[in-house]
């Protein structure tokens, strides 16, 4: 298996996971506040989809050879989820799954179109296109599936974050 195909199973596996967890939402509630602190369903889908649209810019940057105009920094990510929380508030949730379902498709294209000797090119900013695919794609898929889960499902969800390793204690250090 390619790079390309492992980057676009993880990344479908992922959403899949977090589509899954949508369905468990109560379209009642799709609105409220309290998913992410202030942030609703609706508000977390058009971020995801925001996210998606980002690493495809990445992407197509790369591919055009200028990859050097990808100037993303992380320390503006709290600002950039502050103007999108605001601009998600005025979605409504229709067109934030519509939003999301393009997002994702226009990263598939993008990926499988990526010529794989670009993936570990580094942008304008010091990260490879792979780097940003997994965190915008995947990992943030993965993120907020337990975002939805934690807040909708019945059952408690164990963050794995918050679980001690088990090797730790075993460990010879």
């Amino acid at each position: 298996m390619s790079r390309i195909e492992a980057l676009l199973g993880e990344l479908t596996s992922e959403r899949n996971a977090f589509l899954a967890a949508l369905e468990a939402v109560d379209l009642e509630l799709v609105t409220v506040p309290g998913v992410i602190e202030d942030w609703s369903v609706r508000d977390v889908i058009v971020h995801v989809a925001f996210w998606a649209e980002h690493a495809t810019e990445a992407l197509k940057l790369a591919a055009g050879g200028r990859g050097a105009e990808f100037a993303y920094d992380p320390a503006q990510t709290d600002a950039m989820n502050a103007r999108l929380f605001a601009e998600a508030r005025q979605t409504i949730p229709d067109a934030a799954v519509e939003r999301e379902e393009r997002a994702f498709e226009s990263l598939v294209a993008a990926l499988t179109e990526l010529d794989p000797g670009l993936l570990d090119v580094p942008l304008g900013n010091g990260h490879t296109p792979a780097g940003v695919v997994g965190y915008d794609g995947p990992e943030h898929y993965r993120e907020h599936a337990g975002h939805l889960r934690a807040w909708f499902d019945d059952e408690d969800e164990v963050d794995v974050d918050d679980e001690p390793e088990a090797a730790d204690a075993e460990s010879p250090r």
